[in-house]
């Protein structure tokens, strides 16, 4: 019988860890037979493939080139417009013959909308010079609205194929206008004033809501709904692999992240995908995998202790020179091990995985050296720092957690990086590299190295 076995893989930072690259291996690899998604249509992962394929998978799993399935799970707030666009690319971009023949939705997944988009662009836009940082898909508005604000008002996709959709969708609409009814009256800055205009002209206009009821329409006739137990049914109780594919970044989680910089949604992967194969009784063999850069990097507001505005222009010129208004300019430094020591922590600890994917490792080759942070200068708060200088987790699900991490985000801003240098000598092979990485990432987080990237495509990537 062939062997049952599920790899999971989660991000130990703030996002944009290389997860895309690392499923698609995965997925070339083991060729699993579906890929589970948990998180939010707001992430964006990119694959480049041996073929030439390059796309950036939001809703659609990352094993999608290889042939892999796509489960959406009830852990997943899904965009049914982010979604048919994804679907339509990838048949006359890609050429991926049927794309909706590879894709099913638990129809107990949470849909956003395209007016909680709208809600998030502008209360981001309000925030003026003190951004949070956002996507601006919408899915932390809908997940808010769904599990605090407005409960019996939430679209699940089980609701697109019910004759009140549009009923739900004015209600929907009609709930954001009446959110934002302060927000259109305050003043940006000039600089936002006709991203302002076109989010407002765009909410009000009665043609879009018409469009947003056609295209949910589409969505509940062109996508596979499936019921509460098909995950066990049909996915979990089949021989084979399978790969759990999350968006976000630890360090972002809702009560675990820097707040406010965080997103809405649990994002550590008891909440998510580690809880929702034991809740579904998987019997398999899981297999945890963590995902970090050989650098670290964030977009948008919040603290980054290692920040290297040099660094981040040497690297990534072309996304230092044109931040996006939402999201933020990125922003990289040395890998921090402070950092991901606390996400590693925040997840059960570094015996809770069975292994790291690093990825970006070829800049560290094109540079001649590698810079870690091993520890914070200045982190003596003792509410937030151990006597060792490391970040202390705090449990908690409540506003006084919220309250203790944006304490914490603060502190972190007294803090300093002390950096360690490792030269890399010109004729530095790929053995060379991973003897490197290996033995300073085991000593210094206590977690074995199973994957390095040396590229973008999956032959770059060299699994041990």
């Amino acid at each position: 019988m062939t062997e049952k076995k599920a790899y999971t893989v989660t991000d130990l930072g703030g996002g944009d860890g290389g997860k895309g690259g690392v499923v698609h291996k995965l997925c070339a690899l083991r060729r699993p037979h579906t890929v589970i998604k948990v998180g939010g249509a707001q992430g964006s992962h990119g694959v480049s493939t041996d073929r030439g394929e390059k796309f950036n998978f939001s809703q659609f799993g990352c094993g999608t080139f290889n042939g892999a399935r796509t489960f959406i799970s009830d852990r997943f707030v899904v965009s049914p417009v982010g979604l048919l666009n994804e679907a339509h690319a990838l048949r006359y971009e890609q050429g991926v013959t049927d794309p909706f023949s590879l894709v099913a939705v638990d129809g107990n997944a949470l849909c956003t909308t395209p007016f909680h988009g709208i809600d998030s662009r502008l209360r981001e836009l309000a925030r003026k010079e003190n951004p949070r940082g956002i996507v601006g898909v919408g899915v932390g508005e809908a997940y808010l609205d769904a599990i605090e604000r407005y409960p019996e008002e939430a679209i699940y996709a089980k609701d697109l194929a019910k004759p009140d959709l549009r009923e739900r969708l004015r209600a929907a609409l009609n709930r954001k206008l009446f959110d934002l009814a302060l927000i259109f009256e305050m003043e940006f800055m000039t600089e936002d004033a006709g991203l302002v205009k076109e989010q407002i002209d765009l909410i009000r206009n009665e043609e879009f809501f018409d469009w947003v009821v056609e295209q949910f329409t589409e969505f509940a006739k062109r996508v596979q709904i499936v019921d509460a137990g098909y995950l066990r049914r049909e996915v979990l109780s089949r021989d084979g692999v399978i790969v759990v594919e999350s968006s976000h970044g630890v360090l972002t989680d809702r009560f675990y992240g820097f707040h406010p910089h965080t997103t809405r949604l649990r994002t550590v992967p008891e909440a998510t995908s580690w809880s929702l194969l034991s809740e579904h009784g998987y019997d398999g063999w899981v297999i945890k995998l963590g995902v970090t850069r050989g650098y670290q990097i964030r977009h948008g507001a919040g603290p980054l202790v290692v920040d290297d505005p040099e660094m981040a222009l040497a690297l990534l010129p072309e996304e230092v020179g044109k931040p996006d208004r939402y999201r933020g300019k990125v922003r990289v430094g040395p890998l921090d091990m402070v950092a991901l020591r606390y996400a590693l922590n925040v997840c059960g600890g570094p015996q809770s995985f069975d292994g790291l994917a690093v990825t970006w490792v070829d800049y560290v080759s094109r540079v001649g050296r590698w810079k870690i942070c091993d520890r914070y200068e200045g982190a003596t708060h003792p509410e937030y720092f151990t006597p060792l200088g490391e970040i202390r987790v705090l449990r908690g699900s409540d506003n006084n957690q919220l309250r203790h991490q944006e304490g914490l985000a603060k502190a972190l801003g007294d803090c300093r990086p002390h950096l360690v240098d490792f030269q890399v000598h010109p004729g530095a092979t790929q053995e060379d590299m991973i003897a490197l990485c290996s033995a300073v990432l085991v000593e210094q987080l206590g977690v074995p190295v199973r994957m390095m990237s040396f590229g973008p495509t999956e032959s770059d990537k060299v699994c041990f």
